[in-house]
């Protein structure tokens, strides 16, 4: 594919090692699907446009792997960077197998299941996780594809928090090939039901759960906390901006706002918390992980995609929950009721986890304020100014309220 002078100028450098190594194998335009840090570098994912889309992987982590399935430039004991095409995860080996549906009826059939249809990937983590849902007749699988050495883990983890009261889905199987089966979790998701949940009642329900979270000792600490990476998604987002351009409304509009959560980050508490306030929390708590009972659209029944799950900061999740808030409303703007259900939520979250006189406000505002920067950062990597601004905006509204009282659910 021809490129342009500016085009180049713009592109970032897993862009250019992408390209340098393919060559002429690339025949469609790129767009960015993700970036994320990961050891020294990133890993950053790209759709190539066509009748069929195909989607590359960078990673420049200099991590080792135990097999390469793709490209790998400079010394494989030190890599400067690993290329490969989806679902051939280095990380990852049964994502291939699960991806096609012979191969993945076989898999499955192994594990003792039927399938009819075609396997359904609901969520890809590049090198860390994917969810793939299994159908035969009315009956529902998930399919969680972890690193190998991670399965056992898991299991025990999930086991733990179910026999601590936490609503997670039964396992009905799983392998060290990096293989764990559950079954649905209870209830129906709750974005399925933003238009009839009452956001306090759902709000204390959500507390209940983390308060039984907290008090089982799953042995381990949860994932490390985003506060760690600030540093890096405001470098990143900087370089993105800058190959974006300075022009147009939307450019401005993300420069200003992304200055104004600079400023909340400057004057937020970026420190860790007190090893006495540590608890069990789940690490990546958001509205997508969560179920609500059918008959009671404020009452969480259900809780999945734990992988994350262990001794932590209450704050990250609270920081998780309303970050990925935001991002939701920037993403369901188009569709009015949706986007009123998401911000009903988002406003009794800050009201109650944002409120000057809490504790841990300041820890709060800080995750908050880096959550909503990370969601930020892949639509302006794809030229998505409008809903980056957006995203931006919002954080920065909710993180500069000098009060913050109880919010009546919107019209």
């Amino acid at each position: 594919m021809e490129l342009t002078d500016d085009t180049a100028a713009r592109m970032s450098d897993e862009e250019r090692l992408l390209r340098d190594a393919l060559g002429a194998d690339l025949v469609g335009s790129l767009r960015v699907l993700s970036r994320e840090p990961s050891g020294h570098g990133a890993l950053t994912g790209f759709e190539e446009a066509g009748a069929t889309p195909r989607y590359w992987y960078v990673d420049t982590s200099g991590k080792r792997v135990e097999v390469e399935t793709g490209l790998v430039l400079g010394d494989p004991a030190h890599p400067e960077a690993r290329i490969w095409l989806h679902p051939a995860d280095p990380w990852l080996p049964a994502l291939a197998p699960a991806s096609f549906p012979d191969a993945a009826a076989t898999l499955m059939a192994r594990m003792g299941v039927a399938i009819d249809r075609r396997p359904e990937l609901l969520v890809y983590r590049p090198c860390k996780r994917a969810m793939f849902r299994m159908r035969a007749g009315d009956r529902d699988t998930y399919l969680k594809i972890v690193r190998p050495a991670s399965s056992a883990a898991i299991v025990q983890l999930q086991e733990s928090l179910r026999a601590g009261g936490v609503p997670v889905p039964p396992i009905t199987g799983w392998s060290e090939l990096g293989i764990v089966l559950t079954e649905t979790a209870d209830g129906v998701p709750l974005t399925s039901r933003l238009d009839a949940l009452d956001p306090e009642r759902l709000l204390d329900s959500i507390e209940a759960l983390r308060e039984r979270m907290g008090g089982v000792d799953t042995g381990r600490d949860a994932r490390h906390s985003l506060a760690s990476r600030t540093p890096w998604y405001l470098d990143r987002m900087r370089a993105a901006l800058d190959r974006a351009g300075a022009a147009g409304d939307d450019a401005s509009a993300v420069r200003a706002a992304l200055a104004t959560l600079e400023r909340a980050l400057d004057a937020t508490d970026a420190s860790a918390v007190d090893d006495a306030e540590r608890r069990t929390v789940h690490g990546d708590l958001h509205v997508g992980q969560l179920f609500v009972a059918e008959d009671d659209a404020s009452r969480i029944s259900g809780v999945i995609d734990i992988d994350t799950a262990g001794l932590g900061d209450p704050a990250d999740d609270e920081a998780a929950l309303l970050g990925h808030l935001v991002a939701s409303i920037a993403l369901a703007r188009a569709h009015a009721e949706r986007a009123a259900g998401f911000r009903r939520l988002l406003d009794a979250g800050v009201a109650r986890w944002l409120a000057p006189s809490r504790p841990s406000r300041a820890r709060v505002a800080h995750r908050t304020a880096v959550h909503v920067l990370a969601h930020a950062l892949a639509p302006t990597e794809r030229g998505d100014l409008e809903t980056a601004a957006v995203e931006l905006a919002l954080g920065a509204e909710i993180l500069g309220r000098s009060e913050m009282p109880s919010v009546a659910p919107r019209t």
